[in-house]
């Protein structure tokens, strides 16, 4: 599921688009300042609404602060609609401009092109109900962080990125040996089969890796 962090003072237009974009099964963050906003921004948010007018801070200039770190699509959403603030909202590093008073479909239009279209989200793998984040080396689960090694998170991503094919135990075993530059003997992979499982859980009752007993193991979800 993805998530939307709307940044908004307003009250009822935050309630309102809570509503409906929840009803899109989107996952909504809600700031009401530029500071709460910064302090809820993470690699968990997948897209930001953002208001122009907030009481702490100019939108333009939060969204030049959040693109010094974060490259995820901002959708500006105000009702300032002279067309020199609308370049300099674009220019600051915004993806696109929606004015208030707004309709829903559009909304939802422009957020889907959005995130059909923006870069980063080639980096971007999901799964079932994760999330893995190839530039920065996390794992979400439910939008929750995973504590994985780097050895178990190359192989999550080696087993997700060739979904449906049987990975080979020696295929495993040559990329640990890779990345821990030394020899390492069989039963190191199934302690880190063991690991990643443990750590993965289910998903609506289901495992996530199938283990073909001899022969190596393939991602299902």
């Amino acid at each position: 599921m993805k998530r939307i962090l709307v940044v908004e003072d307003d009250e009822f237009i935050q309630t309102s688009l809570k509503d409906a974009l929840e009803m899109k099964n989107y996952e909504i963050v809600q700031a009401h300042c530029a500071k709460e906003a910064l302090t809820l921004l993470n690699e968990s948010i997948d897209l930001i609404i953002l208001d122009i007018q907030l009481p702490d801070n100019n939108g333009i200039v939060l969204c030049q602060q959040i693109r010094q770190t974060y490259s995820l699509p901002i959708l500006f959403l105000t009702c300032q609609n002279n067309e020199d603030t609308i370049v300099e909202a674009l220019n600051a590093g915004g993806d696109d401009y929606v004015c208030k008073p707004f309709g829903i479909k559009e909304l939802y239009a422009r957020i889907e092109s959005l995130f059909r279209r923006v870069p980063i989200h080639c980096d971007v793998i999901y799964t079932a109900d994760l999330k893995i984040n190839t530039q920065t080396y996390k794992v979400y689960k439910n939008n929750q962080e995973m504590d994985l090694s780097i050895v178990t998170y190359q192989i999550l991503l080696c087993l997700v990125q060739n979904q449906g094919i049987v990975i080979t135990r020696q295929h495993l075993l040559e990329l640990i040996e890779q990345l821990t530059m030394h020899f390492v003997e069989d039963n190191t992979l199934s302690v880190h089969m063991k690991r990643l499982r443990t750590k993965l859980g289910t998903y609506q009752g289901q495992p996530y890796i199938e283990t073909l007993r001899g022969v190596g193991y393939r991602w299902i979800q």
